[in-house]
């Protein structure tokens, strides 16, 4: 039994001895495990005449405890040593987006404005003008933009959402782009005009 204790203590000198760099969590733990087992091996061993045996079975078991017990220890270790998580980049806010100015249309100056009723657009149609009379308003089609007023010559507002009817007109100049038979030289025929 002496000779056991003397060959454990040996051994775990040696294996002290032959580490050159300094020992992890992970095996101090499987050391340690192992130093304890085996001593409570052989304490439990010598009860039945097998020392040897319990230490070795001790030593096994404490060992490979011992190594679980530390590697969760160095687990914890590493995260705690871990740098923080780099911060996201600071995203740029985003540019304003670009101005756009609907300048409202200009007077219409008209001494007695001309209506021209087009069946085919289900709308009057202010002589010489992109003016069309609906609905008891009045919708004037001016930079792209459609505006309304309960007058001819304004104040003008800007309409979001003209009547769907508008969107039926021809583009641009649609004054100068009547149905045939409207206009036969600069005369309206009878029953067209308001």
């Amino acid at each position: 039994m002496r000779r056991m204790r003397i060959v454990v203590a040996l051994a775990v000198a040696v294996a002290l001895a032959g580490c050159s760099t300094p020992l992890t969590t992970r095996e101090k733990g499987a050391l340690a495990g192992g130093a304890i087992g085996a001593g409570a091996g052989a304490a439990i061993g010598s009860t039945s005449g097998h020392t040897g045996t319990g230490a070795l079975i001790g030593a096994g078991l404490g060992a490979v405890s011992g190594a679980l017990i530390g590697d969760a220890m160095q687990a914890n270790e590493q995260r705690q040593a871990a740098p923080p998580p780099a911060t996201p980049p600071v995203a740029a806010p985003a540019p304003p987006p670009p101005q756009v100015a609907v300048v409202t249309p200009p007077p219409v100056v008209v001494p007695q404005p001309q209506l021209i009723w087009v069946p085919q657009w289900g709308v009057y149609v202010l002589e010489g003008h992109d003016i069309v009379y609906h609905g008891g308003q009045y919708y004037y089609l001016y930079g792209g933009y459609w505006y309304v007023s309960r007058s001819y010559a304004g104040p003008w507002a800007t309409v979001s959402a003209p009547p769907p009817m508008l969107a039926k007109l021809p583009p641009g100049q649609f004054h100068k782009k009547l149905p045939p038979g409207l206009q036969k030289k600069g005369k309206i025929p009878p029953g067209h005009m308001r």
